[in-house]
């Protein structure tokens, strides 16, 4: 008996229908950053220029420090040839610094920190474009999900009214080409109802596949509740917030500063190669390998240096600062059309922007307007104070109107989101 009961109750929940997964854009946002194998290589990029600056400091600050040690046991001086004695043994301690080049230590650090910060932004605009992409994917899914249900009730109200009209006409109230009309709208709608379908599948495969999950996982995802039918701020706002937050003028005005750099290493090429540099030796670690008696240990020794390489060098050097001076040009000529470029951009997604909630709320009027007239023709047709033409008028002009708000609406959320991301404002959290 018991083994009945488990049995019954294993069918009761294979009969239990599966539960889909259900994802809010927070998740999903998260789940695309683990799999996007764009935003892996731009973050180990970063981690790259950070250890880059982190050597180039190192260097700059601390000295080259080296213990060493050695001994020979096997030689052909040793008796026997075997033997490990203290006496065998050299050890010792040293340390170099070099405290002055002509700064071109110090042009490499600023230089190394540079490429650090620009990884930084460059990892930034990746994920900005990840999420994105992201936001049109998923908001994709739930526009053709609202279509196909538009649809469905669109078809249902087809199918509702055909079979009317086949009453009417058996009734006499009706003419067969009333049923005909009325069959056609309805088989249409059939059409626009799987084409909805079709839409919404691929949507749901896409959804997937940009997390590298199997195509057909089932999925449902959490509306978007809110519109962003706030207002924005004023056009200057927007234009000034850009010149300070887009990361693309800060990666610009990154190059020219590298370039700058490397204006003025070139011109240090020309100039004499003045060094400065400490040393430290100390012979033996302990009692391991010291020096005998009256030997001066440690040592160590400031050495300044001056050299004039004239030569070949000298027409090298004065190509680097040519090629170093024509590439901070370039560099100020693209950084200025950049900024223009970007102006166009933020005016272009703010006008756009302003169109969209103009259409959204066009939509949403149009939309009511369109269902009332579908529920008052329909009621004259069933007086017969209006024709089949006027109601197939009536329900694709509802069909059209409801499918136009849909799209709007999340039109309007696609318009908000470029329009954060052509000021420069972060699209995730």
């Amino acid at each position: 008996m018991k083994s009945f009961f488990l049995a019954l109750a294993s069918v009761a929940l294979l009969c239990v229908p599966a539960r889909s997964e259900v994802w809010t854009l927070s998740s999903y946002l998260d789940s695309v950053f683990r799999a996007s194998e764009d935003i892996k290589t731009a973050d180990e990029d970063v981690e790259l220029a950070k250890n880059s600056y982190i050597s180039s400091l190192a260097a700059f600050y601390i000295p080259n420090v080296v213990f060493s040690a050695s001994n020979s046991p096997y030689s052909v001086f040793n008796d026997p040839k075997w033997q490990l004695r203290n006496g065998n043994t050299t050890a010792g301690t040293s340390a170099n610094l070099n405290l002055f080049n002509n700064f071109k230590d110090k042009l490499g650090l600023d230089s190394s920190l540079l490429d650090r910060t620009a990884a930084g932004s460059r990892a930034w605009q990746v994920r900005q474009r990840v999420t994105l992409d992201s936001l049109n994917i998923y908001y994709n899914v739930l526009r053709c999900k609202l279509l196909l249900t538009v649809g469905r009730s669109s078809l249902k109200s087809y199918e509702e009214q055909y079979a009317k009209v086949q009453e009417y006409y058996k009734e006499g109230l009706k003419s067969y080409s009333d049923v005909l009309k009325s069959e056609l709208g309805y088989r249409t709608s059939q059409l626009s109802e799987a084409t909805s379908s079709e839409s919404y599948k691929n949507a749901l495969m896409q959804f997937n596949l940009s997390i590298y999950r199997d195509p057909e996982t089932d999925i449902d995802l959490q509306d978007v509740v809110e519109q962003s039918t706030a207002p924005l701020p004023a056009l200057e706002e927007s234009l000034a917030y850009a010149a300070k937050n887009r990361v693309e003028l800060r990666l610009a005005e990154n190059l020219l500063k590298r370039q700058e750099i490397a204006r003025t290493g070139a011109l240090i090429g020309w100039l004499p190669d003045l060094s400065l540099d400490a040393a430290y030796n100390r012979q033996g670690l302990g009692n391991l390998g010291k020096l005998a008696a009256l030997t001066t240990n440690p040592t160590y020794s400031l050495t300044l240096s001056l050299s004039l390489p004239v030569g070949p060098a000298t027409f090298t050097d004065r190509k680097n600062y040519v090629a170093a001076e024509i590439g901070g040009e370039r560099a100020r000529r693209s950084l200025h059309n950049l900024g223009l470029q970007v102006k166009k951009e933020v005016i272009t997604a703010y006008l756009a922007f302003s169109t969209t909630l103009k259409r959204y709320e066009v939509s949403k009027m149009k939309a009511d307007i369109s269902k009332q007239s579908l529920a008052i023709v329909a009621a004259r047709y069933g007086e017969g104070r209006a024709g089949i033409i006027d109601l197939a008028d009536a329900q694709s002009d509802d069909l059209s109107s409801q499918s136009d708000l849909a799209n709007a609406l999340y039109d309007l959320l696609l318009a908000r989101a470029s329009y954060d991301n052509a000021v420069g404002r972060q699209l995730w959290k």
